[in-house]
C-alpha cells in the first residue's frame, strides 16, 4: 500500500475522504476521545499526530481483512472507529502529495502505531539528508464501531496528547440536512466548472490547445480567421503593448493606401495623418460612403483602377478592401484594430503579396 517517507508539517498528516466536510481545527478531531495521536472524532476524516513537526517521517499502510496482532515493539499504539465516506486518501498538510488507500464503504477499527516521537519533537524538524527519526504504521481492518483507546504510551509527547484530548468534549457535528443541502451545492459547482472548462477547450482547440489571451479572445470574424492562419504574428502583435499595437494598425492603412496609389493625394493624406493623430477623420472620410463617392470622381487615381471605380465595385472587391484597411484601423482597442486592418489587407492584396503579410513579418521580426 504505502511504505516510504511522506512530509509532515505542523506534526500533522491527514486521513480524507471524499465526501466528508473538513474538520475546523484539532478539537473537532480529537473531542471527547481518550487518544490524542489519532482524531476520529469527525466523520470521514482522521487527523494523525506526529513528533517532528517538519520534514519527511516513515510512514507504511496496511490494509487488512480481520484485525491484526498487536506488535510491542512500537512505542505508541492506539486504536479508534474509522469509515470513509467516499473514497479515503492519506494526505499531506496544506494538500501535498496522497496516496488512495482503497477502503471501502464500510466501517472500520484503524489503529495508529509510532515510534520515536519524543526524539523528533526535541529535534523539531529533519533535513533532507539527516537521518530518519520518527516513524509510523496505519492500518485498518473491518470492524463495528467501537470507542478508542490507548494500546499503549511509553512517551512525553503521547502522554501530553492524549491528556489534551481527554478534556475535549465531543465536537458539533454537521447537520444532515445543511450536509446535503452544502452536497448539492457543490456538485452544482462542479457541473459549472466542467461546462465552464468544456467551452474553454472548445475555445482553445483553433490556438493548438493554448487559450489565447483575452484581448484576443474578442476578436471575430476575419480578423478571427487571418489570426489563427498567423499564429506566431499575431502572438507578435499581441505582445506589443497598446501605442505599437496602434501604430501597426495606422502603418497598415497608410501602406493600403499607397499600394493603391492614393496616399498622396490632396484630400486623402490628412486622412491618413487625422488616423495616425488619433484624431477624428476630416471630410470626405468621416462617412465612408462619401469617401468612396469622392474616389470615384478623382481623376487622378491610378490607370488600372479607374475602370474599377467607374463601373463601381461591391463592398467585397479588392480595391473597397484597401480603402477600408482606414477604418478597420480605427478599431475600439489596439489590438482588433491591427487584426482587422490586417484582414482587409489580407483580402485586397492576397495572402501571398508581399504586403501585407511578408512585409508586417520582416517589420516585426517574425519568420
Amino acid at each position: 500500500m504505502l511504505d516510504d517517507e511522506v512530509d509532515v508539517s505542523y506534526s500533522q498528516i491527514y486521513v480524507e475522504s471524499e465526501d466528508a466536510s473538513r474538520f475546523g481545527d484539532w478539537k473537532d478531531a480529537f473531542g471527547g476521545q481518550c487518544n490524542g495521536l489519532c482524531g476520529a472524532a469527525w466523520p470521514g476524516m482522521l487527523w494523525l499526530v506526529t513528533g517532528l513537526f517538519y520534514g519527511r517521517v516513515g510512514f507504511r499502510v496496511e490494509v487488512h481483512d480481520e484485525r491484526p496482532d498487536v506488535d510491542e515493539g512500537w512505542e505508541e499504539i492506539v486504536e479508534a472507529p474509522y469509515r470513509p465516506l467516499g473514497g479515503a486518501s492519506l494526505v499531506e498538510w496544506g494538500g501535498g502529495n496522497s496516496w488512495d488507500l482503497g477502503l471501502a464503504d464500510a466501517d472500520y477499527r484503524v489503529r495508529y502505531s509510532a515510534s520515536g516521537m519524543d526524539c523528533a519533537a526535541d529535534a523539531h524538524s529533519r533535513g533532507d539528508d539527516d537521518p530518519m527519526i520518527d516513524r509510523y504504521l496505519l492500518q485498518f481492518w473491518p470492524c463495528p464501531p467501537e470507542p478508542d483507546q490507548v494500546v499503549k504510551q511509553t512517551g512525553q509527547v503521547a502522554g501530553h496528547s492524549h491528556s489534551d484530548a481527554g478534556t475535549l468534549p465531543p465536537p458539533t457535528l454537521p447537520d444532515p440536512e445543511e450536509e446535503a443541502r452544502w452536497k448539492a451545492e457543490l456538485d452544482e459547482w462542479k457541473r459549472e466548472e466542467e461546462r465552464v472548462a468544456a467551452e474553454m477547450a472548445a475555445e482553445a482547440a483553433p490556438w493548438g490547445g493554448t487559450l489565447p489571451s483575452p484581448a484576443m479572445r474578442g476578436i471575430g470574424g476575419e480578423a478571427r480567421d487571418v489570426a489563427l492562419a498567423e499564429k506566431e504574428l499575431t502572438r507578435a502583435l499581441a505582445a506589443m503593448d497598446l501605442d505599437e499595437q496602434r501604430r501597426i494598425a495606422t502603418w497598415l492603412a497608410r501602406r493600403a493606401y499607397q499600394e493603391i496609389g492614393i496616399a498622396e493625394l490632396d484630400w486623402v493624406a490628412p486622412a491618413l495623418d487625422a488616423l495616425d493623430a488619433g484624431e477624428a477623420l476630416p471630410p470626405p472620410f468621416h462617412l465612408v460612403g462619401v469617401a468612396w463617392e469622392r474616389l470615384q470622381s478623382e481623376p487622378r487615381v491610378l490607370a488600372r483602377f479607374a475602370p474599377m471605380l467607374e463601373a463601381g465595385v461591391d463592398e467585397d472587391s479588392s480595391l473597397r478592401r484597401a480603402v477600408g484597411t482606414l477604418y478597420a484601423a480605427l478599431g475600439l482597442t489596439p489590438l482588433r484594430a491591427a487584426l482587422a486592418a490586417l484582414a482587409e489587407a489580407v483580402r485586397a492584396f492576397g495572402a501571398d503579396a508581399r504586403f501585407p503579410l511578408a512585409e508586417l513579418k520582416e517589420k516585426l521580426g517574425v519568420d
